[in-house]
């Protein structure tokens, strides 16, 4: 039987009162008479388990408050963990008359904490455990996957979940600026030099960092925090302000190793300066794994033990850009309260925009027919600046190809498929790592696909403007294919499974931005689009995500949009750096928002909205203009950084660009701004046979995220 102990928290900070950054948990509580003789004394207890939600809580111990009221007094209450009486006593807060502290010694499964009064009367908290290695929602761990804590510093893997012990590192940052020092020996004296930075609570501290190492959920974590070891040590954080920041990097990954960073990774200036906890994740890189489910879980318990061992933030941010800003945005879906504000920065509404596109458009430009073509149609059919669609498949359109052997990422590459002489070796496409969330295909063993574009009218808005000519968009239309179930390329278009497309919509993994209106989003970017030759990261996503949210909500008045002018040498700074301001903006909408202890509403936010968390844009010289972002190319905005496309919505679809698969009309020439020959109809009649799509239905399969905090 596990032995059952009591952590009580160090420092103020643990006390903070969060916004929402704690998933909501049941509160149990009781209250009964006492049978004694002096008399009937009314009594009440409450119990509530802070560190996460009660039935979802890891690592074999949770942080606790029992509050009394009604004439009981939490210093008189006894506890007992699964029938065995806790000795060491939880930290006693007279004025709010409550007991915080972290109980260990969970059984894995299923416990009962018990608060008891002195006149008998108790109270009894379910807690369900899961090992702190995970999978608590996210279903079966993939398999093969490879360990890198050496890689990490962490040495040789202790088992096969990659678990490693926890470490400490002290680094520090250097009056005479520059990168942090590590310090070799944090129980020595004082580094000469030592800087002192103020917190956003005016205090001045050594500009001393402590980075807390280990693994979560078989992923590389980092916690930082301003820390003297010379005088607390590892017990207390007298830096922190009692905020937290979590940074998610990006791309979309197929990998199946546990990643690895390093120590210095978490080491943000821009936080730590201000006093932030900071922290990250491997799993948090969306270019290992691509999977918001198991992103979100992972989120989940790092946050978990986090509040354990630091306390209860204040609140919680996300910052990250490209598949970054995809995992604050789709985790807040699907698990809401993890972040109580958003930083996108090069955003996109999700990892499931239809990239496969760019790859049949260039395959189909590399042909004999698409030779032929300029590049002024070629942009017009794709709706990117020049280059961008190349990008597109260089970047990511590899991760529909089941045999790329480096998109695995694994040291034996005779594991990896091939479909003569290894056709039951591990597929190295996003659909394999979200199999538990869109199912296999019993016919093949395959993970189930959700991408398609039956119906789909390449180069439709090109045809209508003539910028194409009819011959032009038929043959283009005849000839694009699509890809088979190994991502190589097919004459015959790509067909969805309907379960997979489904799934993907119920999950949450394709955004339609429910549950966004109750948190601060603050998207903003450099200006890419036109970058030679190509950047993938093109402004109007962020216009996307408002339709979408706009869709889902009813409003995006939570919404703010950004955009400056980036440097021309990437190895030169930007005039504007839209960061600091950004997350200048940010703490002060959640500070508003903290001071306020009316329930989190959407009309909360816009009710705490600063007076500069609009739309605006920044002049290349660096001047800001407030002005509302829009579609509208007329807007002195657009003339500065014109907004692209892509080719879906060259397509037609609508500016959510929400349909995974769309529902078919027959081919009514009407529809058209051109005017086709009899042989032309003809040709078109069979190109399209089954008829085009008809985008003012929703998708096939749609819906809105079937709940939050989903077990697969």
């Amino acid at each position: 039987m596990s032995q059952v102990r009591i952590r009580v928290l160090a420092g103020c900070a643990a006390g903070a009162l969060a916004i929402g950054s704690l998933i909501a948990a049941p509160v149990l509580s009781g209250s009964a008479v006492a049978q004694s003789g002096e008399g009937a004394v009314r009594g009440k207890i409450e119990v509530k388990v802070l560190s996460s939600r009660y039935d979802l809580a890891s690592g074999g111990d949770a942080l606790v408050e029992i509050k009394a009221s009604e004439g009981a007094k939490a210093s008189e209450i006894k506890l007992s963990l699964n029938g065995r009486e806790l000795v060491k006593p939880l930290s006693y807060d007279q004025p709010t008359n409550t007991l915080r502290g972290l109980v260990t010694g969970l059984d894995t499964g299923a416990n009962w904490l018990q608060a008891r009064g002195p006149s008998g009367y108790s109270v009894s908290q379910p807690i369900v455990n899961y090992p702190i290695t995970g999978p608590i929602l996210s279903g079966p761990h993939m398999a093969p996957y490879e360990c890198r804590t050496k890689e990490s510093g962490l040495g040789e893997a202790t088992d096969a979940n990659c678990s490693a012990p926890t470490r400490f590192d002290w680094f520090y940052k250097p009056s005479a600026g520059g990168a942090f020092k590590a310090m070799a020996d944090a129980k020595a004296a004082r580094p000469a030099d030592v800087a002192m930075t103020r917190t956003l609570d005016g205090r001045s501290v050594p500009y001393i960092v402590r980075v807390e190492s280990g693994v979560i959920n078989r992923a590389v974590y980092r916690i930082a925090v301003l820390d003297d070891p010379a005088t607390t040590g590892v017990a207390a954080n007298e830096g922190w302000n009692g905020r937290l920041g979590v940074v998610f990097g990006g791309g979309c990954g197929t990998q199946y190793n546990q990643g690895s960073n390093t120590a210095t990774s978490v080491l943000s200036d821009l936080y730590l300066s201000r006093g932030f906890a900071f922290m990250n994740s491997t799993e948090l890189v969306n270019q290992q794994h691509c999977n918001p489910v198991l992103q979100g879980e992972t989120l989940m318990m790092l946050k978990e033990h986090f509040t354990e061992q630091y306390g209860v933030p204040k609140w919680t941010v996300g910052t990250g850009g490209s598949g970054g800003a995809i995992q604050q945005m789709v985790i807040t879906q699907m698990y809401p309260g993890l972040l109580d504000g958003l930083q996108p920065s090069l955003s996109f509404p999700d990892s499931s925009m239809q990239t496969a596109d760019c790859g049949l458009l260039q395959n189909f430009w590399r042909s004999k027919d698409g030779k032929k073509w300029t590049e002024e149609k070629k942009d017009a059919v794709a709706g990117y600046s020049n280059g961008t669609c190349g990008s597109w498949e260089r970047s990511f359109v590899r991760t529909i190809q089941a045999g790329f052997a480096d998109g695995c990422a694994v040291s034996d590459k005779s594991l990896v498929y091939d479909p003569k002489k290894n056709p039951k070796g591990i597929r190295c496409t996003t659909q394999e790592m979200r199999v538990n969330i869109y199912g296999r295909d019993p016919k093949t063993g395959f993970a189930r696909r959700p991408i398609d574009n039956i119906g789909v009218q390449y180069g439709l808005k090109a045809l209508n403007e003539k910028t194409i000519s009819v011959d032009e968009f038929l043959t283009l239309n005849d000839k694009v294919g699509g890809n088979d179930i190994d991502g190589g390329f097919s004459a015959k278009r790509t067909v969805g499974d309907e379960e997979a497309i489904k799934a993907i919509y119920a999950s949450g993994t394709f955004n339609t931005f429910k549950n966004l209106d109750r948190v601060p989003m603050l998207n903003y970017r450099g200006y890419t689009d036109t970058t030679t030759p190509g950047d993938i990261h093109d402004r109007h996503r962020d216009l996307t995500i408002r339709a979408r949210l706009e869709k889902a909500t009813g409003g995006s008045a939570n919404q703010v949009i950004w955009v400056a002018d980036r440097a021309q040498e990437r190895s030169k700074p930007a005039v504007v750096d839209l960061g600091p301001i950004a997350l200048d903006v940010m703490t002060k909408w959640l500070d508003a928002m903290a001071a306020d202890p009316a329930p989190l509403t959407a009309a909360k936010v816009v009710k705490h909205k600063p007076a500069d968390a609009v739309d605006a844009y920044w002049t290349p010289d660096g001047k800001r203009v407030n002005e509302v972002a829009s579609w509208d190319p007329a807007t002195s905005w657009n003339k500065v950084y014109p907004l692209h496309s892509e080719p879906r919505l060259i397509a037609g679809a609508p500016v959510t660009n929400d349909l995974m698969k769309c529902q078919l009309k027959p081919v009514d020439t009407a529809d058209y701004a051109v005017k086709f020959s009899k042989s032309q109809q003809t040709k078109l009649k069979k190109v399209f046979s089954g008829g085009v799509c008809d985008w003012s239905k929703p998708s096939v399969g749609y819906a809105t995220v079937k709940g939050t905090y989903q077990r697969y």
